[in-house]
């Protein structure tokens, strides 16, 4: 950040003589330069040492005499009835200048619109926004918002010590030869900017968020990320913006001081993105039966398996006498085996490996011969468990729910997770109360294996 003083009204270069016209005012009407009204650099009071000027300039060396007489351009009075041009080889200027430096008070900067400007550029600063970053989140607020200013009194100062030193040799400020370019500083009011800051904290401190499953109305399972908490560090982004502005290099964008609290997240999970296998079967929701097949689909929902892990019913499910099921018909639990049953289907289905399952003594209703599976709990504490082992590379969720009078188990996993193959199962009677159950495997339309899963015979119908 700088502002730009210079001399550069008093300043025209003719290239054909290469050298730099210099009090050349409007006022003379000379056609070969014109450096401005002299009104607009007359100033009550100049900084610099008027007799090292006046010196230099009456001791050029003598370029051009011209006879046409010199008049004060101010009040009119002639001064004398030629004007010598005169040069140090660089600049050019006519004899009457150190006359109007002398009488006039000539300063190529006047501090009254020094202090214009200045006002001008701290109201600009006031309204300039600056734009913060913390994490994801941006957000922005004006300079004077924060309590961030121009330091007015250090850029005046700074300006005028540089008048105070100045050398003559080339006229290098006074003449207007070249610019200098002054850094300006920036003042913060603390207090200001830390209710800002803390207004900012306020909305937009992140705790954090666990890893999940998100699952819609239709039943779709997503997997959300766990995110870190954010939490704005106000005392050491004070310290940062408080550096930038002793610098006076206030960028348009700062990233603040934030704390992060780390969450712990399952970067496996988020390749479960496609249903890869379902099953339903049928149930009368209006007897006690229902409250036993919604209490182990709602233990068995959102249950994840992961790769080369041995699912067990029992683990999650039983015991079947207690955990909030219910008495039917003979026994506590009645009706749990048809959601192990249910959940036996959907991982045939899948093609994954079937590790322990028992079938009924008797043919059940909701599923043909040979595809069910039974489960137990004993007084004891002993029970009868199924279960499956996950093949996949990838993990699988299991979605299980009831929807009226359905029992519907979904497992959800990777797209490539059946490596393209797709599965059926077959019951095929044999005898009075036998079934030879298969598993037909597919792959691009065509079967390419039919494989026996088992061979079950039950003792009596249902």
């Amino acid at each position: 950040m700088a502002i730009q003083v210079s001399g550069e009204f008093f300043k025209m270069e003719l290239k054909s003589l290469n050298k730099i016209y210099l009090g050349f005012f409007s006022e003379n009407n000379l056609s070969m330069a014109n450096n401005g009204s002299i009104k607009q650099f007359i100033v009550s009071k100049v900084n610099y040492d008027k007799k090292k000027i006046l010196d230099y300039l009456q001791n050029g060396k003598k370029e051009a005499i011209c006879p046409k007489p010199t008049y004060d351009i101010i009040s009119g009075k002639m001064i004398s009835t030629s004007f010598t041009v005169l040069t140090d080889g660089e600049y050019i200027w006519k004899n009457d200048l150190p006359y109007y430096v002398d009488k006039y008070n000539i300063s190529d900067v006047k501090f009254n619109d020094l202090n214009d400007k200045i006002d001008q550029i701290s109201a600009e600063i006031l309204k300039k926004n600056i734009s913060f970053n913390v994490s994801s989140n941006t957000f922005s607020a004006s300079y004077e918002e924060l309590g961030i200013a121009l330091d007015r009194d250090s850029l005046i100062k700074e300006i005028k010590d540089y008048q105070k030193g100045l050398g003559i040799n080339k006229l290098e400020y006074f003449l207007g030869n070249k610019k200098h370019v002054f850094k300006y500083r920036l003042v913060v009011d603390e207090e200001k900017l830390r209710i800002k800051l803390q207004e900012f904290k306020n909305k937009y401190d992140f705790s954090g968020s666990d890893w999940r499953f998100e699952v819609d109305d239709n039943r779709n399972v997503k997997f959300v990320a766990a995110q870190n908490g954010i939490f704005l560090n106000i005392d050491k982004s004070v310290e940062v913006i408080k550096t930038e502005c002793k610098k006076g290099n206030l960028k348009n964008s700062i990233t603040l001081k934030y704390d992060v609290l780390e969450k712990a997240n399952r970067d496996s999970y988020k390749y479960i993105d496609t249903k890869v296998s379902e099953f339903t079967t049928l149930f009368n929701p209006y007897i006690s039966r229902a409250t036993n097949l919604k209490m182990a689909l709602s233990h068995i929902d959102g249950v994840v398996i992961e790769p080369g892990e041995v699912f067990s019913f029992y683990k999650y499910a039983g015991p079947y006498n207690r955990k909030g099921y219910v008495f039917y018909y003979e026994y506590v639990g009645n009706g749990v085996c048809q959601i192990a049953t249910t959940i036996y289907n959907t991982a045939l289905l899948g093609g994954l490996e079937i590790v322990r399952r028992y079938p009924h003594a008797a043919l059940p209703v909701y599923v043909p011969g040979g595809l069910d599976a039974t489960v137990a709990s004993y007084a004891n504490g002993g029970y009868v468990d199924f279960q499956f082992k996950n093949t996949y590379k990838y993990p699988i969720y299991i979605s299980a729910y009831a929807k009226g009078g359905e029992a519907h188990v979904d497992f959800w996993s990777n797209s490539m997770a059946k490596e393209g193959k797709t599965y059926t199962t077959e019951s095929v009677k044999i005898g009075y109360l036998g079934y030879n159950t298969y598993l037909h495997v597919f792959e691009n339309g065509q079967e390419i294996e039919k494989r026996k899963i088992a061979t079950t015979w039950y003792s009596k119908s249902s």
